[in-house]
């Protein structure tokens, strides 16, 4: 397909990142909002539901979103997906009880996965190569503003007005923007590719069965300590099961063994995104309920996760060559493996939470070098045609790992309560096992030399 103007590429990096920016800043301050919410509507034991559930809806349309790029078009699964998240948090902000709440979750979750990936496919088939790593590196810094000041803002509100505001400012900001998303968007060409019905039917049924075994872990991630039994860690042995089974056919064939290539590209995304959503997710909350801090200034945390996470994007971002790409995968893993093995100390009251801050900068770096770089790695070993497919392994790697991640500190984090400390402590061990994991298997994902996967990364480093 021919490639985009340079004027056109600016147009839909400015959209883009705009895009990512609303998403962003909505991400962050409901994390820094979310111990408050659970509190106000009485729910705390729902606490990992209400911020895993997202992802675990996000997963069923993440893997429509990449036949409908590729067969339909990215368009209209990205207007789609606007819509949907918009209503989810419409429906966060009029909650009157956490059961509400929780499904306006769910649907921001279908709404979300349908967003990034028409982004991705629209960049890795209408966009030069030479040019994607700066747009992907873009697309992560796009969360430096918001993590600068959502997670203030959000705890402003929290402290001095009402949690609602929270939820309620994107949905009016992206029906504000949307004329422009759609005027900017509907410019790009998209040449679809023939369509395999069977193959669609079985992805759309496997992510919604996937979907179903995930958010049924995050329930189960809401029960009280006392609950927790035979039966209980049975039924938790099946689902995960359940889920990986049906995950499976949905991403490219080895990803479970990290078969060297693009499967062991996306586990990693899968890893690595999983364990640091897993941990971030119960930062504030550790915070706030060990270390006393304000929502405020809890909210600290995500912003130097998420400014190192942009540094790190921008320094991949300038990395060219096969040796320096190469190098990545096991640099940044070994980064995040740091960061999120000293944030378990922090889990203790006699340790300050300044050490979370630290560690937690590190973390981010590590993740901001391997994210962007993954995706640029990935679709540089897919052919034209399969960038929609590739853009959805990616992301429904990003939210399978997510989800599994946060259910499975949940469930560690209920088992060990009331004791606090040991159950952060558990829940944020875990995640440092399963990141060290991805550290070990990060040289696979460079591709078998011979192979049409080397022979196009080897093209892709040409063009430059």
């Amino acid at each position: 397909m021919a490639k985009i103007s340079q004027t056109h590429e600016r147009f839909l990096m400015w959209i883009s990142v705009g895009l990512i920016t609303v998403i962003a800043f909505e991400t962050l301050a409901v994390n820094t909002a979310m111990p408050t919410v659970v509190k106000s509507l009485d729910g705390q034991n729902l606490y990992a539901l209400a911020m895993g559930v997202v992802m675990a809806t996000q997963l069923m349309t993440t893997a429509l979103a990449g036949p409908w790029s590729d067969h339909k078009s990215p368009q209209t699964c990205l207007y789609t997906g606007v819509v949907l998240f918009a209503t989810g948090l419409v429906m966060c902000t009029a909650a009157q009880d956490m059961t509400f709440f929780v499904c306006g979750r769910a649907i921001q979750g279908l709404g979300g996965g349908l967003c990034v990936v028409p982004l991705y496919t629209l960049v890795g088939s209408s966009v030069r190569s030479s040019r994607q790593p700066a747009f992907f590196a873009a697309f992560a810094a796009a969360w430096v503003l918001p993590s600068l000041v959502g997670p203030a803002i959000s705890g402003f509100i929290v402290e001095h007005a009402s949690w609602r505001i929270v939820f309620g400012i994107v949905p009016v900001v992206l029906l504000l923007a949307a004329p422009s998303l759609v005027s900017i968007t509907r410019k790009i060409p998209h040449e679809a590719s023939p369509a395999d019905g069977s193959r669609i039917r079985l992805t759309i049924g496997c992510a919604i069965a996937a979907g179903i075994g995930a958010a049924a872990l995050q329930v189960i991630s809401g029960s009280q300590p006392e609950s927790f039994g035979p039966t209980v860690y049975v039924a938790i042995a099946m689902l995960a099961v359940w889920t990986f089974a049906f995950a499976r056919p949905l991403l490219p064939p080895g990803t479970s063994v990290a078969r060297r290539g693009l499967p062991a590209t996306v586990l990693l995304r899968g890893i690595i995104n999983g364990t640091f959503i897993g941990v971030e997710t119960f930062l504030p909350l550790l915070l706030q309920d060990i270390h006393g801090w304000r929502p405020f200034q809890a909210g600290l945390v995500l912003t130097v996760g998420s400014v190192t996470w942009a540094l790190g994007s921008a320094v991949q971002g300038r990395l060219s060559g096969p040796v320096w790409r190469a190098r990545i995968p096991m640099i940044g893993t070994a980064l995040q493996t740091i960061g999120i093995a000293l944030t378990i100390a922090g889990a203790f009251s006699e340790v300050s939470g300044l050490v979370i801050l630290s560690a937690w900068t590190i973390s981010g770096l590590g993740i901001g070098l391997n994210y962007p770089a993954m995706t640029v790695h990935g679709l540089a070993m897919s052919a034209p045609t399969n960038h929609g497919r590739t853009s959805s392994s990616l992301q429904i790697a990003d939210t399978l790992g997510a989800s599994l991640a946060v259910a499975a500190a949940g469930i560690t984090y209920a088992v060990i309560l009331p004791a606090q400390s040991p159950a952060f402590a558990a829940a944020i061990g875990l995640m440092a096992l399963l990141i060290f994991s991805g550290f070990l298997m990060s040289g696979r994902t460079q591709p078998v030399a011979g192979t049409k996967e080397a022979a196009r990364l080897e093209a892709s480093f040409a063009e430059e």
